[in-house]
């Protein structure tokens, strides 16, 4: 006959937060009962933590402006050759 592990733990007298460690078929288990009541919160929240002013200024959509860049297909450019100093030149 088979039995479930809920069908097992179901029938002794557990403490909800206590943990339990025991062995089955030569290995070590541990388990945590815990209360089925859905989480609350941990710590109490505190107003002045609420942030309600914006802590930066976004610039508003300008109407019909805006920088416009024009791509094409390509090699791209090759950059500029620094020019170094004559005393800097190994």
């Amino acid at each position: 006959m088979s039995i479930s592990i809920a069908e097992a733990l179901g029938q002794g007298m557990l403490q909800v937060g206590r943990t339990y460690r025991g062995k089955v078929q030569g290995r070590a288990i541990e388990f945590r009962l815990l209360d089925a009541s859905p989480p609350g919160p941990t710590t109490a929240l505190d107003e002045n933590d609420i942030m309600l002013d914006a802590w930066v200024e976004l610039p508003g959509p300008e109407a019909a402006e805006g920088v416009v860049t024009v791509s094409k297909l390509g090699e791209p450019d090759l950059p500029d050759v620094p020019v170094i100093p004559e005393e800097d030149a190994p």
